[in-house]
């Protein structure tokens, strides 16, 4: 049995990173019956990123830190609980390690390499590290699955010249949207297949005999909104959706609810965490609302009433990953300003029968990819 490192942001404390990482690895050992592990690979930006607090450098940051201070418990009870998930649900290659050196021990027993998804390439997140181009010697197959640029192109960068090379160097390429496609053919000359994100892979049956989803944590109705960050503006907002509609809305990031004094504008937090918790809550929602990919991928899989709010100022290129994944589907009409979404009615739901036929190609052409990509593990080449 060949035995494939996957190397992705499996770490981030971040539902749709995890999410990914699980999936990915599901198709790989269950669909082609590879020994498919996790690299447990977390860089120290990447691990100060997601700690219960993270290190104070500047004023700014330490009285950032004396505000999440004041909701300690449950920034404690939401670190756990990822890390909790991790364990139970990857299979990992050992403990964590955070260098090239500790990296470097243990990269030759790998058959093969596989990069992706999510956005591993984005060169402008906090956690990058370039260890995701696979820039790295290796004997084995370099490939990617679905990865994402997080709409920063790498080849404005001053390190182009290096990036180019390190794509050159794999054996096979794909991306999760049209811009990455795009990027990769002008900087390379190589014109990688687009795939879904792996979450999109499996189906809601497949999701729940994988993840143990449980029974509802919030009781009636409700409204959840989802995503890393919440501004002043898409707080007011929800209040007013709550009140339309006479709903809670729940939010379940610790740090951004405590940082952003939420519970202002009636906002509640769910105060249950991690990537089973965020499936159940979606699951299980009356209406949803989001500006995060993975909220549009898991809305679709449990065939949500969901919007997603143009943060981007109709500004497309502020949210590349979203619009790329709602055209495909035909789904762009539940991209909206708040301005707008204030004088619609919400309770309009998607053409889910529509939106299936076409994800159904989606899944045979990104199945057809990960055959290509089988057979190279196999061969070796």
């Amino acid at each position: 049995m060949k035995k494939v490192g996957i190397m992705t942001f499996h770490a981030s404390h971040n539902n749709g990173s995890m999410l990914q990482t699980l999936a990915l690895q599901s198709v790989l050992r269950n669909k082609y019956n590879f020994d498919a592990e996790v690299v447990n690979y977390s860089n120290e930006a990447q691990q100060n990123m997601y700690a219960v607090l993270s290190k104070a450098t500047n004023y700014k940051k330490i009285i950032k830190n004396m505000i999440l201070a004041t909701n300690l418990k449950q920034l404690k009870i939401q670190f756990n609980s990822y890390n909790e998930f991790i364990n139970k649900y990857f299979k990992l290659s050992g403990k964590i390690i955070s260098n090239r050196e500790e990296f470097e021990k243990i990269k030759d027993k790998y058959d093969a390499f596989v990069a992706g998804s999510d956005q591993v390439w984005n060169v402008k997140a906090q956690d990058a590290d370039d260890i995701y181009y696979l820039d790295f010697e290796t004997k084995a197959p370099k490939l990617s699955y679905a990865v994402s640029f997080g709409a920063n192109n790498p080849f404005l960068t001053n390190k182009k010249d290096k990036y180019a090379e390190c794509i050159r160097n794999f054996n096979l390429l794909s991306v999760r949207e049209h811009n990455a496609q795009k990027w990769i053919k002008a900087g390379t000359g190589i014109e990688p297949q687009i795939c879904l994100d792996p979450t999109m892979l499996l189906s809601e049956e497949e999701w729940e005999n994988t993840v143990n989803v449980g029974e509802p944590i919030i009781k009636g109705d409700y409204i959840f909104y989802y995503c890393f960050h919440i501004t002043e503006e898409v707080q007011k907002f929800l209040n007013f959706v709550s009140k339309k509609y006479n709903m809670p809305v729940y939010f379940m990031e610790a740090k951004e609810w405590t940082l952003k004094t939420c519970w202002k504008n009636k906002i509640k937090l769910i105060k249950s965490y991690g990537p089973d918790v965020y499936m159940n809550v979606v699951k299980n929602s009356k209406m949803f609302i989001t500006t995060s990919f993975h909220g549009t991928a898991f809305a679709t899989i449990y065939r949500k009433n969901f919007w997603y709010i143009d943060s981007g100022k109709n500004d497309p290129s502020k949210d590349d990953r979203a619009i790329s994944f709602l055209t495909q589907l035909n789904l762009m009409g539940r991209y909206k300003t708040i301005k707008d979404l204030k004088e619609m009615d919400l309770n309009e739901m998607p053409d889910y029968e529509d939106v299936y036929s076409r994800l159904d190609g989606l899944k045979e052409k990104s199945y057809g990819y990960l055959d290509k990509l089988s057979k190279v593990i196999n061969d070796g080449k």
